[in-house]
């Protein structure tokens, strides 16, 4: 639970704890209500217990009575269940309507201690634009924060009316999102996994500094289940539930870990005392919480806890006495027994008059995570980052848009200092899943979402780490980031900065895909919808190339050879790429001549014969892209042809030895840009033949003749005569070894 520092809530300390009490800013308010289906005396049990509900945080109880309670008339009502919803992760939008309906009838001497006020306050407006704001709706947000203070100064000379400074920083926060959302930062992010993911809500990813624990909390309605898994050979395991070795009760939440993983850390609720526990890992389990000592855990409140690489400080929240006001960040140091010593205050730089929370601390000790309340941000609780020494901090820098957004964004659990981070990221509606997020040059760079949806084609399964989908960078060929669709709806997004980009869709048993993409650096900056994806099934084995039965010849057609050009692997590195004309896809290599007609799903097979090894290489494609030439291969595979298909670049230049052939020649009638159909094209014409050559360029040919003068005697007939453009041109038969 956080105590928030916001207009109509106040935090009051008393020795044994932190009660809530709720505050109108006019007035002190009762609600009243009228429900035509209970009597008074039962309304009044179930507006109690709503109220009680309602002051313990327990929004999702609270709000099924007060629906119980609303009439048409009833605007206190429409009121708090407005505040309810606006609690309520996943469902704040529909805290709106109620709140519009709110104001419609709100009073600043509305009364909270009569049973039949039916007014609502003031501080509706304020929570309308709260709703505004988390909702994305900032225009209206900014005219419901200006209509609240409006208001508010009327009654301020009244003396009713205080925190005004607050309005304020949420009417900046509004000009601040609009300006953080028109230019986003450059971010990647990629799921966990679906292990992870086994409850609908997954928050505060405590990370070992050597990235091989995880403690987090999945949020079961008002139980907490912490979490447990550790990463071998490089693989998370699935997690398993630790509240009954930590003995830990439902009220634990998960904080930090130290560098190895051995020490936990964890904020227990206690009453709404809020404090401090800790476990150790020892011989394969964790040892039951033990409250950490009074430096640390007071009589006030305290909420997180994070410790530095060496284990000697522990950085924390509290909002005792002495402070800036709300939570502030603390920091204490091991004594020489090896207990926590006295808290030292982080100072202005860092804390705030509000709340600021979840303090992390980089494994090279210099930078500092934290959230706050207070800062410049974009509403609510926004994620910052402060450079110092342990105890002097630089001034908090916003990691922006859209880490930050316009409602509550804390505990950015960082790694690898300052490039990497675990996040907790609404994924849909009330689900929550752990990212690992890769901040590339985030104060500098543009950034847009992409995002789309994948489906696999007559068949509905939950989509897990084997359904990727990887974004490659098409000007270095590099994989940039691997996302996977969501489990249930298949819905994906990856970040991305301006550059040309190629989507590789795949799945077990089914077809790649690829879909390309431009992002220029002109583009408004936002998100970029991409076409719907649906892999097919691979064929049948009876539709599969079958590699026993593979036909050999005498000779091999000459349309499909390529002269004067040489191939290489693309793993050779003697070649400039300056020097390579394309890139294709070898299918075969044998000693002998094929019949092209055995190569299924391709049309355009051509041969290279090497007589230094005296192989006939078949291959298909001519791909100015490499990635191009690997996504061909990669739908090849599915068809059934073997997994050691290679990409080869080929480059103009013959030193070979001579192919074995035969010369001959062919009247080419036609060359073009596009296929054509050919007995539309060359009617009464049989034997016509379509080659599609290393000029990107179809051509069609006549004829296959032992002299070019036996092929220009031919070309003389009256109908090749109509083809204006007809030559004789020099082709080969290739011989069997």
């Amino acid at each position: 639970m956080i105590l928030k520092f916001v207009i109509f809530v106040m935090m009051i300390k008393f020795t044994g704890s932190i009660v809530l009490v709720l505050l109108q800013l006019i007035f002190p308010v009762f609600f009243s209500f009228v429900a035509t289906a209970q009597t008074k005396t039962e309304q009044r049990k179930i507006y109690a217990e709503a109220e009680s509900r309602y002051l313990f945080e327990e929004y999702e109880l609270a709000n099924p009575l007060y629906l119980l309670l609303e009439t048409e008339d009833n605007f206190n009502i429409k009121h708090k269940i407005g505040a309810c919803y606006l609690n309520i992760p996943g469902e704040k939008e529909k805290a709106i309507p109620y709140l519009e309906a709110a104001v419609k009838k709100s009073s600043f001497d509305a009364r909270i201690n009569s049973f039949r006020e039916k007014r609502a306050p003031l501080d509706s407006y304020f929570l309308l634009a709260k709703a505004y704001m988390i909702n994305n709706e900032l225009e209206k947000a900014l005219s419901a924060f200006n209509k609240f203070k409006s208001l508010a100064q009327e009654t301020e000379v009244k003396g009713r009316m205080k925190n005004l400074d607050y309005v304020d920083q949420q009417i900046q926060a509004c000009n601040n999102a609009i300006n953080n959302q028109e230019d986003p930062f450059r971010i990647s992010k990629r799921r966990l996994g679906k292990q992870f993911s086994q409850g609908s809500v997954n928050e505060n990813p405590a990370v070992s500094f050597d990235g091989n624990t995880i403690v987090y909390t999945e949020r079961r309605g008002l139980i907490n289940a912490l979490m447990f898994s550790k990463k071998i050979s490089g693989k998370w395991q699935t997690p398993v539930e630790i509240n009954s070795q930590l003995n830990s009760g439902d009220d634990c939440s998960s904080c930090s870990l130290n560098s190895d993983g051995t020490v936990l850390y964890l904020y227990k609720t206690d009453n709404f005392d809020g404090n401090i526990y800790s476990s150790r890992y020892v011989n394969g389990a964790w040892t039951p919480i033990t409250k950490l000592n009074r430096n640390i855990n007071t009589k006030y409140y305290e909420s997180h806890a994070a410790i530095a690489p060496d284990g000697k400080r522990l950085y924390f929240t509290s909002n005792r006495d002495g402070g800036q006001g709300g939570l502030d960040i603390y920091v204490s140091e091991l004594d020489a027994f090896g207990d926590w010593g006295p808290a030292i205050n982080l100072g202005l730089s860092v804390n705030t008059i509000y709340n600021e929370d979840t303090p992390f601390i980089t494994i090279n000790d210099s930078l500092l995570y934290f959230a706050s309340e207070g800062h410049s941000g974009m509403g609510g609780f926004d994620i910052y980052r402060s450079s110092g020494n342990g105890r002097i901090w630089g001034t908090p820098e916003n990691l922006g848009y859209p880490i930050n957004t316009t409602d509550d964004d804390r505990f950015f659990q960082p790694f690898n200092n300052d490039e990497n981070g675990f996040y907790s990221i609404n994924t849909d509606y009330k689900k929550k899943e752990i990212f690992y997020i890769t901040l590339t040059n985030y104060m500098l760079d543009r950034v847009y979402e992409l995002s789309g949806k994948y489906s696999l084609k007559d068949t509905i399964v939950e989509f897990d780490e084997r359904n990727a989908i990887y974004l490659i960078d098409k000007a270095s060929g590099d994989t940039v980031d691997t996302g996977f669709p969501d489990a249930s709806t298949g819905n994906y997004s990856f970040m991305a900065a301006p550059g040309a980009y190629r989507l590789l869709y795949t799945a077990p048993g089914y077809l790649p895909q690829r879909q390309d993409t431009t992002i220029v650096s002109t583009t408004p900056p936002g998100l970029i919808k991409l076409d719907d994806i649906i892999l097919d099934k691979n064929p049948p084995a009876s539709e599969r190339l079958d590699l026993s039965d593979i036909p050999i010849v005498d000779h091999i057609d000459p349309d499909i050879l390529i002269k004067d050009l040489r191939v290489y692997d693309v793993t050779d590195n003697d070649l400039q790429d300056t020097t390579i004309l394309y890139y294709t896809v070898q299918v075969m290599a044998l000693y002998n001549p094929v019949d092209i007609s055995y190569f299924r799903y391709v049309e355009d097979i051509r041969v290279f014969y090497n007589a230094s090894d005296f192989f006939y290489r078949y291959t298909t494609g001519v791909f100015k892209d490499k990635n191009d030439a690997y996504a061909h291969r990669d739908m090849l595979f599915g068809k059934g042809y073997p997994t050691d298909l290679f990409i080869k670049k080929v480059i103009r230049g013959s030193d070979e030895k001579d192919v074995p052939s035969m010369k001959s020649f062919s009247i080419q009638l036609k060359a073009t840009s596009v296929p054509v159909d050919i007995a539309a094209t060359f009617p009464g014409l049989k034997g016509v033949r379509e080659t599609k050559e290393v000029d990107g360029m179809y051509h069609y040919l006549y004829g296959s003749y032992s002299t070019a003068e036996e092929a220009k005697t031919i070309m003389k007939r009256s109908e090749l005569m109509e083809y204006g453009d007809a030559f004789v041109r020099e082709t080969s038969i290739l011989l069997k070894k």
